[in-house]
């Protein structure tokens, strides 16, 4: 290996669509190369090194040990470069820039709207990626650098060294049912044991901590079905009496006004949303601005839904 004569970006891009695409042709289509020429590059790493770091498969492709530490750093090397590219983009005055992050359905359903319409008055010919899920599904993509950032909850539990958090706001989450249904007064949990529930799809974070509380209230898991689809959920609490915990935020789908809370006497958590970054990687003035937004129109769809509230 001569370490004056560091690997190509294009080495380093072709390395990770193989490993994307799991084939060397499938790499090959997506980057307009002939397959000979992605087995040429690979082959020229692997000479480099000194070391095999993909093996083909008639499945696909498997990365060696030394393929899996060169995938790590070869991500965290792009996206460095892609932030030092929309940095230089800024600063001549350029609003050409990439941006991309997850955030769960309360972020789609209050503030989104508001914190894209400004920024992208800042950002015009920004590029947005946006993601949709819980903080848990994001965090591969975070840490391998292929998300700037994402918003979710927090939970006791979640390893999150490696990670900047941003704390933003937290959020009262209620269950709710179909208007429809005869629910009479104040349940316990243990009460509602026999009910069928639906809940977001998710192994940390509030519906992770939720669901510990659910079970130690004899709530079964056969009797809550999961799902990342938060129509999924709306539709079958409204046509199928599922109940579901969602933040209050939430209680009036698409603007409808066909779900009722249930009142309870047990406690639920309390969630607490955060951004989280890699600290493996430099934020870049795009993303920053994102989470500021964040930030500041949180706080004014939590002052106006209080105030709504307090009309009500």
């Amino acid at each position: 290996m001569d370490n004056n004569t560091l690997p190509k970006t294009q080495q380093l891009l072709v390395f990770q669509e193989v490993v994307r695409s799991g084939s060397f042709g499938s790499a090959a289509k997506q980057l307009s190369l002939t397959q000979p020429a992605v087995s040429k590059i690979i082959s020229d790493m692997e000479a480099y090194f000194g070391l095999e770091l993909i093996i083909r498969k008639n499945t696909g492709v498997i990365l060696t040990e030394a393929g899996k530490v060169l995938l790590t750093y070869s991500e965290s090397i792009t996206r460095e470069l892609t932030n030092l590219c929309s940095e230089m983009n800024r600063m001549v005055g350029n609003s050409v820039v990439d941006v991309s992050f997850g955030y769960p359905s309360l972020i789609g359903f209050t503030f989104l709207p508001g914190m894209m319409k400004e920024f992208k008055e800042v950002f015009p010919q920004a590029q947005v990626s946006m993601f949709e899920a819980q903080l848990s599904s994001f965090l591969p993509a975070i840490r391998d650098g292929r998300l700037d950032f994402a918003i979710g909850t927090l939970s006791d539990e979640m390893l999150l060294q490696d990670l900047h958090i941003e704390p933003l706001f937290e959020s009262e989450f209620i269950l709710v049912a179909n208007r429809t249904r005869a629910i009479q007064g104040t349940k316990t949990l243990s009460e509602l044991a026999q009910e069928q529930w639906v809940l977001p799809q998710t192994e940390m974070g509030y519906y992770s901590e939720l669901l510990t509380t659910l079970q130690k209230n004899n709530i079964k898991s056969e009797n809550i079905v999961k799902t990342d689809s938060v129509v999924t959920i709306y539709n079958l609490v409204l046509n199928a009496d599922f109940l579901t915990v969602i933040p209050r935020d939430m209680i009036s789908p698409f603007g409808s006004n066909l779900f009722i809370k249930v009142p309870v006497e047990d406690k639920l958590p309390i969630a607490r949303y955060a951004a989280v970054w890699s600290k493996n990687y430099s934020i870049n003035q795009s993303a920053a601005t994102l989470v500021e937004l964040a930030k500041k129109h949180s706080l004014r769809s939590r002052f106006q839904f209080n105030q709504l509230t307090e009309v009500a």
